[in-house]
């Protein structure tokens, strides 16, 4: 979801945007984790005097709201009538089979414009440069997370964001070493999540970046970014096989990150992988241990559905332990990416000729590998 202030508004948080705009700071909502009175106090200094008693009845319809997000959310959303229809721009209902990707997942235009990726990543896509917008999670040791092709702050990029990887297998860029100091892959009954600490200049994110959400949704059900799409071969239904997430949701910001990728299957997945609260951040949306120099691979039970106030850590199990040279001995050094405003290499046919017109004839490669931890 977008972090700019207009945007920040999202269910939960609603009445309480109006008063970004009258003196309370976007990092001291953003920072609410557990909306109470004690929290929101903490902003009446910041706020002009005219407008506290109306911030605190804010608070008391926040908390109700807060209510009805408890009750499970259901399933994952219906799919579209024609799941392959790239002219729909109803993300979340769109399903590819992993080996019959489109081009671009969304052909539409609207006020936010055309999906500026594409979907069809290989090895002639693979670069510093690449404008992949397909992402895979298998493990600890291969994973993406979206990131700004050029430095930008999270919620100007958004529609844009690529896929960034650990591994040179997904025809994406590559995660420079060293950006990683922390991270911990949990593999749930109902989704698998990754969370950790990360140099987040190193990704073209801005240091002093708060950051906001990536998910299914976006403002107009288009996704963020638009036609982004996930797979893994280790969702809990995956047995193995390349399988598409269609609800999921990332954060990254204030050097921290945090995604959760639902399988289609688990029954309440709409709630647990909830892409409405985008202005609190990790602990509640995704609670985990974020700890610094612990790069871990666990089981674990699934969370609470996402609602404000609820930040319990879910207990896990069978965890292992690694080091992020063992993980990742393919990562570069560097400065992070170039900065290079080009629209970034194709894809091209497996022979490395590049296609003619706009849709390759190549397929995605490599993508499947399997887990390592």
């Amino acid at each position: 979801m977008h972090q700019s202030r207009s945007a920040h508004c999202s269910l939960s948080s609603i009445m309480l945007c109006d008063f970004m705009n009258a003196g309370a700071s976007d990092d001291s909502l953003r920072s609410l984790d557990v909306l109470d009175f004690d929290a929101a106090s903490s902003l009446l200094p910041s706020v002009p005097l005219f407008n506290q008693n109306m911030l605190r009845l804010a608070v008391v319809a926040v908390v109700a709201a807060s209510s009805v997000l408890a009750q499970p959310d259901g399933p994952a959303p219906a799919l579209n009538a024609d799941p392959t229809d790239t002219n729909n721009p109803r993300l979340v209902g769109k399903k590819f089979p992993f080996n019959a990707l489109p081009y671009m997942a969304d052909t539409t235009s609207s006020p936010r414009g055309t999906q500026t990726g594409y979907n069809i990543c290989n090895s002639t896509t693979q670069n510093q440069q690449s404008l992949c917008q397909t992402l895979i999670v298998n493990s600890l040791a291969d994973f993406c997370l979206w990131a700004p092709p050029t430095l930008n702050p999270i919620g100007n990029a958004e529609g844009e964001v690529v896929a960034w990887c650990t591994q040179p297998t997904h025809g994406a860029r590559l995660i420079p070493a060293g950006a990683i100091t922390g991270a911990q892959f949990i593999k749930t009954p109902s989704y698998i999540e990754v969370t950790g600490i990360i140099k987040q200049e190193l990704l073209n994110i801005p240091t002093d970046d708060a950051g906001g959400e990536l998910d299914s949704g976006g403002q107009d059900n288009r996704g963020n970014p638009i036609g982004g799409l996930v797979y893994s071969n280790n969702l809990p239904h995956s047995t193995g096989q390349v399988t598409q997430s269609r609800v999921w949701h990332e954060f990254i910001g204030s050097q921290a990150f945090c995604m959760k990728f639902c399988d289609d299957q688990a029954p309440n997945a709409a709630g647990i992988c909830r892409h409405t609260l985008d202005t609190v951040g990790c602990n509640t949306n995704v609670p985990a241990s974020y700890v610094d120099g612990v790069f871990l691979s666990c089981e674990g039970d699934d969370q609470a559905p996402v609602q404000v106030g609820v930040t319990a850590i879910p207990s896990s199990s069978n965890c292992q332990t690694l080091t992020s040279s063992v993980l990742w001995p393919n990562l570069p050094g560097g400065s992070g990416s170039s900065t290079s405003t080009s629209s970034g290499s194709a894809p091209t046919s497996p022979g490395g000729t590049a296609s003619s017109g706009g849709s390759p004839s190549g397929s995605n490669t490599g993508s499947a590998s399997s887990p390592t931890s």
